[in-house]
């Protein structure tokens, strides 16, 4: 029987709004660069290989302030580069921007699943790779107390897919894992460590991604599909 599920946190329940692309189409148009979004959507298809590249070398992004400001600015350097923009302050910007909770917004179903998740008596957890102000922003979002634990990368000193950060979590919560269900939208980093360690994994695929993509767990178009979903798992 599924008692808790764990969520991650960006581009499952939250994301900036409108979106990342369009965001930094008007931070470069403000600047006097013509992008178009479907120029800066591809190159965020190349730049967000650059999460696994870093996971495959053993090398994290938001355990510290400076850590995740190098890694971002570089990623957003490579987005410049990619859409042929040369703007020596545009990667600053870019990051001061996406480090504003204020930019951010919940998806339309993360609210109601949550909400009919909890009228079951199903317990929510949040683990996320994310620094250490995803809190302020879920204070933001008014959704903190909706949550009984909340495993912070950049607080705990571990990254998905490192086993620990979900261990940690199942701990806190007095939870197995095998009791348990974890959803995010990266095969990598989500669904897959978190079968590693016993939960039931799930993927959530919101923009039809990972079409192709074989997981041996299952893949959902929302997070609306979750509360009937979880009744078949267990």
């Amino acid at each position: 029987m599924i008692e808790a599920v764990f969520f991650d946190a960006g581009e499952t329940l939250l994301s900036p709004q409108p979106s990342w692309s369009e965001i930094c189409v008007g931070v470069l148009r403000e600047r006097g660069h013509e992008v178009t979004v479907d120029a800066m959507r591809a190159a965020w298809v190349q730049g967000g290989q650059r999460f696994v590249r870093a996971a495959d070398e053993g090398t994290t992004f938001s355990l510290s302030k400076g850590e995740s400001r190098r890694f971002w600015i570089g990623l957003y350097e490579e987005l410049l580069d990619v859409v042929g923009v040369s703007d020596d302050e545009a990667a600053e910007i870019m990051y001061q921007t996406f480090s504003d909770p204020r930019t951010y917004g919940l998806f339309p179903d993360a609210v109601p699943t949550l909400d009919e998740l909890a009228s079951r008596g199903v317990r929510l957890g949040l683990i996320s790779n994310f620094e250490s102000w995803l809190r302020d922003l879920l204070e933001h979002l008014d959704i903190t107390k909706r949550f009984e634990v909340i495993a912070v990368s950049g607080d705990l000193g571990w990254e998905k897919p490192d086993p620990r950060i979900f261990k940690w979590a199942l701990e806190e919560m007095g939870v197995l894992a095998e009791n348990s269900v974890y959803i995010g939208d990266s095969p990598h980093f989500d669904p897959g460590p978190a079968r590693a360690v016993g939960m039931h994994g799930i993927l959530l695929d919101r923009h039809g991604r990972w079409a192709e993509f074989d997981g041996e767990y299952p893949r959902v178009a929302s997070l609306g599909e979750l509360p009937q979903l979880i009744e078949t798992l267990g």
